[in-house]
């Protein structure tokens, strides 16, 4: 019987994935010639080659129910017609009865009544601040004059004239509405009649009725067992507001006003007191 020394490199551990030996280990090799059969080898270590010389491997095999088979022949795959494909991805799913297109659910939250009264309080402001004025304004045009603030809300440019400049206008604005119409709107309208304000305590009055109006449309939409109350900044940075105005370092909108707000799991407000 001969020994075999196999030397493993010093700072490896003698136990576990990495060896640490201080020294040479010796292991003992069967002399040649012998029969082998009493060794006990692992079967992890060896194929089936190695059981069995005359192994032949079987191209064909199908498996068995006990799962002893060596090897599976695949399948020749059909092949995919790929305009049959191409028709699937074009065809998009019937959307349900009752789910509402974007301005079905906007005039849910945002009703005709309450944009009537919107009409109304902007035209008699005008008429207000002067007499002879020309200037009226219809659903229709509130409707526009919405639309083109949600959608600054989204594209947003350094300054309103931006997105009527020359070299920076944007077509889904300016096709709809001009730049002079735009700010006549945007400086006249109105919620409520100013000729009430001085006998009203109520330190939101101008904006009460918006409020009220889409407060209680939100309260109507179903609420998710898990809700959560917080603190909403609407930003604002002009000086007409007084101490209306807040500043909460941690939001994204420091300067502005305070909202508290009873939002759903899913981030849809139900309710707001004004702070």
């Amino acid at each position: 019987m001969a020994l075999i020394t196999k030397h493993i490199p010093h700072g490896f551990a003698s136990t576990g994935f990495y060896w640490k030996a201080a020294g040479p280990r010796t292991f003992v090799a069967p002399p040649v010639g012998e029969d082998n059969s009493d060794l006990e080898v692992e079967d992890e270590f060896l194929d089936d080659s190695d059981r069995d010389p005359d192994y032949v491997v079987e191209e064909d095999l199908i498996p068995t129910a006990s799962g002893s088979a060596t090897r599976i022949q695949p399948e020749e795959m059909p092949e995919e017609d790929e305009d049959e494909d191409d028709e699937e991805e074009d065809k998009a799913p019937p959307l349900p009865e009752f789910l509402q297109q974007p301005h079905e659910f906007f005039m849910r939250m945002l009703p005709i009544e309450l944009l009537e009264d919107m009409v109304y309080q902007t035209n008699l402001y005008a008429h207000q601040k002067d007499v002879s004025t020309t200037f009226s304004i219809d659903i229709h045009d509130l409707m526009v004059f919405t639309g083109i603030v949600l959608y600054m809300g989204v594209m947003r440019g350094p300054s309103i004239d931006d997105y009527w400049a020359l070299d920076t206008r944007m077509s889904q604005i300016t096709e709809y509405m001009s730049s002079k119409r735009f700010r006549q709107i945007r400086a006249l309208l109105h919620f409520n009649n100013n000729e009430n304000a001085k006998s009203s305590t109520d330190r939101f009055y101008k904006v009460r009725p918006l409020f009220s109006g889409i407060t209680k449309q939100f309260l109507q939409v179903k609420a998710t067992p898990t809700q959560s109350i917080d603190e909403v900044m609407v930003g604002y940075k002009g000086t007409m507001a007084g101490n209306l105005r807040q500043y909460i370092a941690n939001k994204p909108d420091k300067f502005g006003y305070k909202l508290f707000c009873r939002a759903s799991i899913d981030g849809f407000i139900h309710d707001i007191v004004m702070y």
